[in-house]
């Protein structure tokens, strides 16, 4: 239980006289599934960017495995297995859903994509990208057009990319967002199998509770740029000060 995969030691973040992050402390262990939750405004998504490198913190220190990446740029977190989705949907409609899972891949391998040259000069890759998608379910639709398939089909897209560098970190912000409840079980179970298949950390920024408390091992409490508290889903289901945050109605 004392591994950890990434420490943050510090953290803060404003934007002009707003604090969004507010000297955290965390450790995230490994192999297990962490929801962040906390109402609108809590910090949540900001916290994400700043561990995946698209923002930078004014203080703190983020570490992954020991290694100091606070600044490191996002590609460069990709390349030491760190990954994330996005809360707005981050496809490429007109390209293939190969297309879409081969373009992470290639870049991974430290190839390009020549629009010109024939599918057979990228075999080694190919099965790869084959197996992610069976893995999210969509092999049988890698032909379509990205921007043709259904929400869910897209967010499952989505979710791909995000696994395609196989990585073993990999944040995920509201992944049911648009979702009805059978996609959005369709999405739980996936990150449930992948977890387990993959020995992929996930951490997942959600706001319907049904899939925190079905999905998570682990759950952190967020408000107002802090960590009110975390722990496990029955003890946070309990927790008075968490009740009090949500009004008792989510949970």
């Amino acid at each position: 239980m004392n591994e950890v995969i990434l420490s943050i030691k510090g953290l803060r973040k404003s934007f002009g006289d707003f604090t969004a992050i507010n000297g955290i402390e965390l450790n995230l262990r490994p192999n297990i599934i962490t929801s962040v939750i906390g109402p609108n405004g809590a910090g949540k998504t900001t916290l994400i960017n700043l561990i995946s490198g698209i923002l930078h913190p004014e203080k703190g220190r983020i570490f992954f495995k020991g290694e100091d990446i606070t600044h490191l740029p996002t590609d460069k977190l990709v390349k030491k297995r760190i990954t994330r989705s996005f809360q707005i949907m981050n496809i490429f409609p007109r390209l293939t859903v190969f297309q879409n899972i081969q373009l992470p891949v290639l870049s991974l391998l430290g190839k390009h994509l020549k629009w010109f040259s024939r599918s057979d000069d990228h075999r080694d890759v190919t099965g790869e990208v084959n197996k992610i998608l069976e893995e999210v379910s969509l092999l049988d639709k890698k032909n379509m057009l990205a921007g043709e398939l259904s929400h869910g089909d897209q967010r499952l897209l989505e979710l791909g990319i995000a696994i395609a560098p196989r990585p073993e970190l990999c944040f995920l912000d509201e992944p049911s967002s648009g979702m009805n409840p059978s996609e959005s079980a369709r999405v739980l179970e996936l990150i449930k199998r992948l977890a387990t298949m993959e020995k992929t950390t996930f951490v997942v920024v959600e706001h319907d509770m049904d899939l925190v408390f079905s999905l998570s091992d682990w759950i952190i409490v967020m408000n107002k740029g802090e960590i009110v508290t975390e722990g496990e889903p029955g003890q946070i289901r309990e927790n008075k000060e968490v009740r009090e945050i949500y009004l008792g109605e989510e949970l």
